[in-house]
């Protein structure tokens, strides 16, 4: 890693870190040969890389050396395309737009030499010819480095750590205490060794002040002093020192440069001498990353914050703390979940319920019941329900709904857990006040109240129009369920197929759901961008904020609607047969009902489409695109492929030219994945228990694809700052509430385990025996609508049928009260809303006390702060006396 360097002339170069940054312009034209500045052809035995005399550390360096004869490292790439030489466009008198960018070019590096950053040409002798046939030109500019730590508060260690005598170092810092207390063999297992993972002494820190270098831990030698920042502190300087530069922002807005961003530090491929346990033998962090984090080795491992900080940031490194963490506790409730379901396989053959609807002789199985759709649809026996009913079982049984109390309570036990994690982390990384600082985006420009109140509202009502559209999505999708349910019934011969004809519409209903979920979700996605610059927010925070709660306002009903519709709406306002509600628009068509044994399987299946089908979708387009460009790229990548396999000399510059671009929105999609994930996990237990161990599962491949694609795919992020996940918190605090109730709802209205136990404690005396005969109630036929009426008997015993029966609880036709509710139905409500109730308030004052037991600080991490603010004290006081 090297150093950021001063202001030329400005400041004694052994003051602080003196060797400076380079920044390369690469201009992509219209040329047979691309022709670079090779750095590596220069280098003296004097140089800064000559301590690490290697060619994969000597082209991160260009020849031209600063006033101090030190080597300048690229820490920035600038990229612009120009179709002529700047001398023709001059010749010719050109008033053209490539004119005006070769302007706007020519003012940024005015602008720098301004701000005392040193710029230096490459002479046309010191360069040559390294590809063939390539249509890019490259020239190199490289520029000495404002210090902008200073400007936002960067933290760095202190010199004087004396504070931290004996007894104190034996208690350790925050992060060792953490480790101390499950310092185990098995707890070993998993972690990497500190030298493996990155870790440093975790030293005490104070905001850098440039007029007092003295008081920080720089080293008397000069490799000491080039590694008091890292690389990724290098570009979060380079790139505040950049946009705070209104010419920056004309060019970057004009396309006069097209893209700015950091080098990696070398290759990523590990040489055939590195050891698969240790790091010894890597040239830099990325090989080290590629070891320890991107290795399928280590995919059991914990991963190596630390290492991923240091070289992509804390916001990167925030996230996959976030996700490791929420990975791990995933453990246990996965473990539940198949507990769960594994109880549901074993006793779905000594299920009274299923018994009885499964055996057509002695049991319900022989019940006649009414026809589930209009005319088309004729009566069916109770048995034809066996496997739908057994399916059922398997997700709604006694061990379900102590699972969804369980997941409940894991969740805040989950969030505050995280709470306390992420105070360490800020503590530890230096971040607790790194969002305070944060400078205005360059896009920012101060709004009329008036005009800003407008744009907010604008916002709101094009996000509930959007709303609006999915519910509308969501309904067709209901009357192609009943729609398919019609045509498919009046249709004979289908033998298997009309048995299984609910779950088959249900399984192609989901389907097209899910397709249009996508579709939907690549509209908004644009929308949302465009509203979020419309309301021009002031710092990226704000705009990552405002542009998450628009997204995931839209992604929770797009991706969710169709679960509670069918969890806690389907066949609620059916009616009953000869008073069905209807479709006023759609011609009269009768609403859905759900099968006799419930809608459970439904839930199911929906959320094995659309909640497996995401994850697996989400892992292909995440590695496919930049796997595909790769391989079917364009004529230039292709281009630079070549070159680079065919000299592995080659300028790192040009190498991370071919690499995918990142987006300064590049955690989003990644955090918004594994929120709505959160969101299928607990909302959805009750129905789903085996949705944690599918998130698992799928976590532990995503880290390991995330790492590889950051790693060896991906051009390397700059590396900004984060204090904590951002507005993702709040959401994720607002789901677990949420989950209370809707786990509630579902095992109170949705799931038969309520009207169980009331038939048990009233007409069944203890057992379930006649269950079926009670949960279903008589019709007389001759009391159908006349557009009811089937045209078609299954049977010639069935041609006179006087009476079929239908789910709900109402009286029979020869009562006084004949097809209103029965007293069971009353029962059975108010079972169903005290169930709710006790469950949603039991749970929610154990969530209180879990929250008001566990504080959000950590003791030892509150006194950390105070030894490091008596420190930061007691530097400033000597100071003061030595000055």
């Amino acid at each position: 890693d090297g150093a950021v360097g001063s202001k030329d002339g400005r400041r004694n170069s052994s003051d602080w870190p003196a060797p400076a940054g380079g920044v390369e312009l690469v201009r992509i034209g219209q040329r047979d040969s691309l022709t670079v500045f090779d750095g590596s052809s220069a280098l003296s035995s004097g140089s800064v890389a000559a301590a690490n005399d290697s060619p994969l550390r000597r082209n991160q360096y260009l020849a031209q050396t600063s006033s101090n004869g030190r080597m300048k490292k690229i820490d920035f790439v600038l990229t612009y395309h120009q179709k002529h030489d700047d001398s023709v466009v001059a010749s010719a008198g050109m008033e053209s737009s490539e004119q005006r960018e070769n302007e706007l070019r020519n003012a940024l590096i005015d602008a720098l030499r301004v701000e005392g950053v040193d710029i230096e040409a490459p002479s046309s002798s010191g360069s040559k010819d390294l590809t063939n046939g390539d249509d890019s030109n490259m020239e190199i500019i490289t520029a000495e480095m404002i210090l902008y730590a200073e400007a936002i508060k960067l933290q760095m260690p202190l010199r004087d750590q004396s504070l931290v005598d004996d007894a104190n170092a034996a208690e350790g810092t925050p992060i060792d205490v953490e480790q101390a207390q499950f310092d185990c063999a098995l707890w070993r297992l998993f972690r990497h060794s500190s030298d493996n993972a990155g870790d440093r002494n975790d030293l005490f820190t104070a905001p850098f002040q440039k007029d007092r270098p003295e008081m920080f831990a720089i080293g008397d030698r000069p490799e000491d002093r080039e590694d008091f920042f890292t690389s990724a502190q290098r570009s979060l300087l380079l790139h505040t020192a950049l946009v705070s530069l209104p010419e920056f922002n004309r060019c970057v807005s004009t396309g006069a440069i097209k893209e700015a961003y950091p080098l990696h530090d070398g290759s990523h491929k590990l040489s055939a001498s590195v050891s698969s346990a240790q790091v010894t033998g890597c040239d830099n962090d990325r090989q080290e990353l590629n070891l320890l984090w991107v290795s399928a080795r280590n995919w059991y491992r914990f991963q190596p914050l630390m290492l991923i900080r240091r070289y992509f940031g804390e916001k990167v490194a925030m996230y996959f703390a976030w996700l490791g963490a929420y990975n791990m506790w995933l453990l246990p409730i996965s473990v539940l979940g198949l507990v769960a379901f594994i109880y549901g396989i074993a006793s779905v053959w000594s299920d009274q319920t299923v018994n009885q609807i499964c055996d057509d002789k002695t049991g319900a199985g022989n019940l006649l019941m009414c026809p589930v759709c209009d005319q088309a649809c004729d009566y069916w026996r109770l048995k034809e329900s066996c496997m739908y009913s057994r399916i059922v079982h398997v997700f709604d049984n006694s061990a379900s709904v102590l699972y969804a109390g369980l997941v409940s309570l894991w969740a805040t036990c989950f969030l505050e857990f995280w709470k306390r994690r992420q105070f360490v982390l800020q503590y530890q990384w230096d971040v607790a006040t790194c969002e305070l600082d944060e400078v205005p985006r360059p896009e920012y420009t101060k709004l009329h109240a008036l005009l800003r109140g407008s744009r907010y509202c604008f916002s709101m009502v094009t996000v509930v129009f959007m709303v609006a559209l999915v519910l509308a999505v969501l309904v067709g999708v209901i009357t192609y369920r009943v729609a398919m349910l019609v045509v498919f019934s009046s249709i004979s011969g289908l033998g298997v197929f009309m048995s299984n004809l609910r779950l088959i519409t249900t399984g192609t209903a989901a389907c097209i759901n899910f397709v249009c979920i996508l579709l939907l979700n690549q509209l908004y996605k644009r929308l949302a961008m465009w509203l979020t610059k419309l309301e021009r927010p002031r710092t990226e925070t704000d705009f990552e904020d405002s542009y998450t709660i628009k997204m995931y306002c839209f992604q929770f009903v797009n991706y969710y609607s169709s679960l509670f519709y069918i969890a806690f709406l389907k066949g609620s306002f059916a009616g009953r047969p000869g008073d069905y509600a209807r479709f006023p628009m759609l011609d009269g068509v009768r609403l859905e009902e759900c099968d006799p044994a419930g809608c459970q399987v439904e839930l199911v299946v929906q959320m094995l489409i659309v909640f497996v089908a995401k994850q697996l979708l989400n892992s292909a387009t995440e590695v496919g695109p930049p796997l595909i460009r790769r391989i079917l790229g364009s004529r230039r990548q292709k281009q630079c492929a070549a070159a680079n396999a065919a000299d592995s000399n080659k300028p790192p510059w040009l190498k991370d030219h071919c690499l995918t671009p990142v987006d300064h929105l590049q955690l989003f999609d990644e955090y918004l994945e594994m929120v709505l994930q959160f969101g299928f996990v607990v909302l959805f237990v009750a129905a789903m228990p085996l949705a944690p161990l599918f998130a698992m599962l799928n976590n532990v491949i995503e880290i390991r694809l995330d790492a590889w694609k950051m790693v060896a795919l991906m051009r390397r992020p700059v590396a900004r700052r984060a204090r904590d996940i951002g507005a993702w918190f709040g959401i994720l605090t607002s789901i677990s509430a949420l989950s209370v109730v809707t786990n509630a709802v579902i095992v109170g209205f949705t799931s038969e385990q309520i009207p169980k136990l009331v038939y048990q404690f009233t007409d069944g005396r203890g057992s379930l025996d006649g269950y079926m005969s009670w949960r279903l109630s008589l019709f007389n036929v001759s009391d159908f609508e006349t557009q009811s009426v089937p045209r078609i008997a299954d049977s010639a015993a069935e041609v006179n049928v006087t009476q079929c029966r239908y789910r709900d609880f109402r009286y029979p036709p020869d009562s006084a009260n004949r097809y209103e509710y029965s007293t069971a139905y009353w029962h059975v409500l108010a079972a169903r809303m005290a169930f709710v109730l006790v469950f949603e308030h039991f749970v929610l004052v154990l969530k209180a006390l879990i929250d008001l037991a566990v504080p959000d600080k950590p003791g030892v991490v509150k006194e950390e702060m105070k030894r490091e603010r008596e420190l930061l004290r007691k530097a400033l006081f000597t100071h003061a006396k030595t000055n």
